[in-house]
This record gives C-alpha cells, sequence and structure tokens, in this order.
C-alpha cells in the first residue's frame, strides 16, 4: 500500500511539474505579446500624433477688415455748384447761404448775409436780394469815405435781385457780431458818389435797410454817438 501511493505521488508531481512549466511558459509568452502590443500601440499612437501634428491644419490668418472707404464731406457739393461759387468769386459755403465773408481789399471783414422776405413797397414777399462781392475800386473808395467821416468800414457788398424798378425794399441783413444800439450807417454808391440809405432797425446780428434801388452797398461803423 505505501508503495501504491508513493508511485501515485510521484506520478502525480510529474504531471504537476510540467503543467506548471507550461503554465509559467505560457504566462511568459502573453506577458512578452503584451508588451510587444503596448509597444506597438505606443508606436502607432506616436505616429498617429505625428501625423496628426504633421497634417494640422493651419491656423487661418485673421483677416483685417478692410478700411472703410472715406466718408464723403459735408462740403462736398456737385462739379455745377462748385463753377457756379466760382464764377461769382465765391466759396461754396457763400454761394450756398448767400453771404459774403471775405471781401477783396477789406481786412477783418463782418460777414453778411440776406435771408429773403424782402419786404418791397410796403407788402412782404418771399423774395431774395443775392449778395455778390464788390470791385476792388469801390472798396477802396468807401474806405477812403469812412476814414473822412471818421469811421470804419464793416463790410462792402453788391446787391442784386430779380425784382426792380419798385419804390422801396426793407431788406433784413444778418451780420454777425453787431449790436443793438450800434451806430452804423449804410451808404450806396451812385455814379461814383456814397448817398446815405435809411437804416430803420440795428439789432443784434442785424440791419434793417430801406433801398430804393439796386447796387453796391457799404457799412460803416461811426464813433458812439
Amino acid at each position: 500500500m505505501k508503495k501504491f501511493l508513493a508511485l501515485v505521488l510521484a506520478g502525480t508531481m510529474l504531471v504537476t511539474v510540467p503543467v506548471m512549466a507550461a503554465e509559467e511558459t505560457t504566462k511568459a509568452a502573453t506577458a512578452a505579446e503584451d508588451d510587444n502590443a503596448t509597444e506597438e500601440n505606443k508606436t502607432t499612437e506616436g505616429a498617429k500624433s505625428s501625423t496628426a501634428s504633421n497634417t494640422k491644419p493651419k491656423e487661418k490668418k485673421r483677416e483685417e477688415p478692410a478700411a472703410p472707404a472715406p466718408a464723403v464731406e459735408a462740403s462736398s457739393v456737385p462739379a455745377a455748384v462748385a463753377q457756379a461759387a466760382a464764377a461769382e468769386g465765391k466759396s461754396v459755403g457763400e454761394y450756398l447761404n448767400n453771404a459774403l465773408v471775405t471781401i477783396p481789399g477789406l481786412d477783418n471783414a463782418v460777414p453778411i448775409g440776406q435771408g429773403g422776405h424782402v419786404i418791397i413797397n410796403g407788402a412782404p414777399s418771399n423774395q431774395v436780394f443775392s449778395l455778390l462781392k464788390p470791385a476792388l475800386t469801390d472798396v477802396s473808395s468807401a474806405k477812403t469815405f469812412a476814414a473822412s467821416l471818421g469811421g470804419s468800414v464793416l463790410t462792402v457788398t453788391r446787391v442784386k435781385a430779380s425784382v426792380s424798378g419798385f419804390r422801396t425794399a426793407q431788406v433784413n441783413f444778418y451780420m454777425k457780431g453787431i449790436r443793438t444800439g450800434q451806430n452804423i450807417k449804410v451808404f450806396q454808391i451812385v455814379n461814383g458818389r456814397w448817398l446815405e440809405v435809411d437804416v430803420t432797425e440795428i439789432r443784434d446780428d442785424h440791419v434793417v435797410v430801406e433801398m430804393t434801388s439796386l447796387g453796391t452797398l457799404a457799412f460803416i461803423a461811426m464813433p458812439s454817438k
């Protein structure tokens, strides 16, 4: 019986040892395969990463918005208007506003304008009296005449209109800087002589004159009364 048990145990050991060896071999092979798979995966991932890095789409350069076209200046006007202003020797602003800002031969002229609503022969109207640049000779004459009166020329303007032959025309002239009660006389040149024209009102920024004919006017500041 003892011999039998010994033989059985010996057989069992012979069977167990190869099996264990086989298991160890299998585990080692499996581990080696896992290691190889891991390395392959790392290599593949590295390749993918490298490829992704190389094939990563280039960032689009940010395009700056195009500079806006320059705005049209408020002073821009049709060529026809600019030509008409030049024909009268005026700036576009003077032409569009029926005004005179600069006067040839007269430094520091007081700007003058006329906005219409002229009272003709005592009746209100929509008539506008146009203001034009005076002749240089008339400006020189007005300066000499003003000096003889002890005054100084504020401005000189040539006046024209689509109406004529009126008995009286009450014209409101806008003159920036004039003050109520200021001593101002207005003269019109007729055949080389300066004749006084009636001034019916002087208030802030306005001088109202009663004309009996169209022509060139000189506004003269006189000494205070």
